[in-house]
């Protein structure tokens, strides 16, 4: 059983890389690039979600 848990442990360990790596290439934070202070950052969501 031993051998189950190390093979479970590095199969964790490899998702846990690459989501990461996945979320670094892919979506990187639009709104802390676009806008300095969370209050514009609110206001641009908000403009957004409740456009008609």
């Amino acid at each position: 059983m031993r051998l189950g848990k190390r093979l479970w442990l590095i199969i964790v360990i490899k998702f846990i890389i690459f989501f990461g790596i996945i979320k670094w290439l892919f979506f990187p934070n639009y709104l802390e690039k676009k806008f300095d202070n969370d209050t514009q950052r609110s206001y641009y969501i908000l403009e957004q979600l409740t456009k008609e």
